[in-house]
């Protein structure tokens, strides 16, 4: 596993804290008892899958999945979605897009129902998964750039638990999320 700490390249006077604020974010997450694994190669990887799929994606993110293989609480029942989960190759019990899914095998047929489950994470991009509890998410609004959270059975029924992803992290380092 790799450092924490200066997980992106200090050079980049712009962003130094974006940078300080992901390095206390994950010392935070670490401290609690997540497993964090780092990338070896923190390049200015973007998935595939999200390029194709998603414009106007919060800065702040993009830094934050290029460096994060894999970020799993505790209890292995939530996590972060990390540069291996976009990965379509691999083998997993839950793809980045499972609620979707889900959503779509419900629909069975319905065109229409299919269509508004299509748009609605079209516009929402899932990046954190739970199994605590039953089903849940924390995904960015594409519209917007503010965090939703949502849960089964009505995925697409979501409510802004953040105004952005600084807000986002800097409300689960205060402990007002994620507890």
């Amino acid at each position: 596993m790799s450092n924490i700490s200066g997980i992106i390249d200090k050079s980049k006077q712009n962003q130094k804290g974006s940078d300080k604020l992901i390095d206390t974010f994950l010392s935070h997450m670490k401290k609690n008892g997540w497993n964090i694994e780092l990338c070896d190669n923190q390049d200015n990887y973007i998935p595939e899958v999200i390029k194709n799929r998603y414009s106007n994606i919060p800065k702040q993110w993009l830094e934050f999945v290029r460096n994060i293989k894999c970020m799993v609480s505790p209890d292995d029942t939530t996590w972060f979605l990390g540069r291996e989960d976009f990965d379509t190759q691999r083998d997993v019990a839950f793809h980045w897009n499972e609620w979707e899914l889900i959503c779509l095998d419900n629909a069975q047929g319905d065109t229409e129902w299919e269509s508004a489950i299509k748009k609605f994470w079209d516009n929402h991009l899932s990046i954190v998964m739970s199994v605590k509890g039953g089903y849940s998410y924390y995904a960015i609004s594409i519209n917007d750039g503010s965090i939703v959270h949502g849960s089964e059975p009505e995925f697409e029924e979501c409510e802004i638990v953040a105004s952005s992803f600084k807000d986002f992290i800097e409300k689960i380092v205060s402990g007002k999320l994620l507890k």
